[in-house]
């Protein structure tokens, strides 16, 4: 089966390689270059003890108006309002308790295999970058931490997996660099985290060695379709002959599923980051300043700082004021003498649908057409098992994974 999939990010290359790897014959078609876009710049977390939906119980007009705040975590662009108004408004009706465990259960279930698949692209002999030394959240106020450790707990709980509860004296011991003031921490230990940029080009170097075939800098401007049924996908480049399709271009996923008949609610959740190379201190594990909700993630080499998730529409638009704010607020709390000043700069677009779950399975518009996108901030966490699940749905007819909560049809 020729399998053309649109998308070269992290999910994209996961549900490909997994295709490889079950005798279909993936063709990766990408509008930049493989990894160039939301995969690139993110944390790198692979996080199932702290893998949540976002849409959380207690969300009030009130709270949403402060989103409109410049320096606010969440912060909605009061310019895009209008448009995203539908959006927000189904957004919040899943803000209640009996969705949010629905939620975490459905993630759950994906997460159960996460560190599996990782472990097996890792004896493939796929190349990265990997640690495996936890996450470390802290927080100065005692009613912020035990919101979060309320949140982690219904996680962990649904996961099988624990957390610790630090003291302060153990949180200054995990992380001498915090400054002070920090008074409660949680260490989650068996998570793990990855550098990005390292993953996809370790899957991208997969698929070519094993002969996949691979198209850069090519964007997808329609399909050619009999009946139901996709037979090519029309590129700037050219025509491709396929079997069947797999839309995994991130928050670009919503114009192509409607190219394909299906509309999904998709928008960006856009997030910031920046990288300092050779930094004069290093963290000892990632780090969550819960206050803020800005991560902070060691990798070899370079520290990088990456948070707030900014809705603002599709755009790559880097606003300068949430970099000043993430600074900012890295400097005050942690000891990097470069977070004011130093390293690279990076926006990007987290595809988010109003529930915040991932979309994944056949679009009920065509017969062989299949969407793996939506994954919020989870991307990294959950792209293996999810080329993995959805590969398995293609070609055996099992994905090994409940996916229902996942369906395009939900829409």
């Amino acid at each position: 089966m020729r399998v053309g999939v649109v998308g070269g990010g992290v999910i994209g290359l996961s549900t490909a390689y997994y295709l490889k790897r079950l005798g279909a014959d993936p063709v990766v078609v990408e509008s930049a270059a493989l990894g160039a876009g939301c995969s690139f710049g993110n944390a790198g977390w692979v996080c199932p003890s702290i893998s949540s939906p976002l849409p959380a119980p207690g969300l009030t007009l009130k709270s949403l108006s402060w989103m409109l705040r410049p320096d606010s975590p969440l912060y909605i662009r009061p310019t895009a309002l209008p448009s995203l108004a539908p959006w927000l408004l189904r957004f919040r009706s899943f803000c209640n308790h009996t969705d949010q465990k629905r939620g975490i259960a459905a993630i759950a279930g994906l997460n159960r295999f996460t560190m599996e698949r990782y472990d097996e692209l890792a004896a493939d002999g796929v190349e990265f970058e990997c640690h495996e030394s936890g996450v470390l959240m802290v927080f100065r106020d005692s009613d912020k931490a035990a919101a979060a450790e309320k949140e982690v707990k219904l996680v962990t709980a649904a996961s099988a997996t624990s957390c610790t509860d630090l003291t302060e004296a153990e949180v200054y011991e995990r992380e001498p660099m915090l400054r002070p003031g920090f008074r409660f921490g949680l260490f989650v230990g068996g998570d793990r985290h990855v550098r990005p940029d390292s993953l996809t080009a370790g899957l991208g170097a997969a698929l070519r060695a094993g002969g996949a075939e691979v198209h850069e800098d090519t964007r997808v401007t329609g399909f050619r379709d009999e009946g139901r049924r996709v037979r090519g996908i029309v590129t700037t480049k050219g025509e491709l002959e396929v079997d069947a399709v797999v839309l995994a271009a991130g928050a670009h996923t919503g114009s192509l599923a409607r190219m394909a008949g299906w509309a999904i609610p998709l928008t960006a959740g856009k997030g910031y980051s920046v990288t300092i190379d050779e930094p004069r201190n290093q963290l000892r594990q990632p780090l969550f300043l819960g206050g803020a909700k800005i991560g902070l993630t060691p990798f070899e080499g370079t520290l990088r700082f990456s948070g707030t998730m900014e809705l603002s529409g599709i755009n790559r638009r880097m606003d300068v004021a949430r970099i000043r704010s993430l600074r900012r607020i890295v400097g005050r709390e942690v000891d990097i003498p470069e977070a004011s000043y130093g390293g690279r700069e990076w926006v990007g677009m987290r595809p988010i649908v109003p529930d915040t779950l991932p979309v994944m399975g056949k679009l009920p518009s065509r017969d062989n057409v299949y969407v793996n996108t939506g994954h919020q901030m989870l991307g990294v966490t959950l792209a293996p098992s999810s080329g993995w699940a959805l590969a398995g749905l293609m070609l055996e007819g099992k994905p090994g994974v409940g996916l229902g909560a996942f369906s395009p049809e939900r829409f």
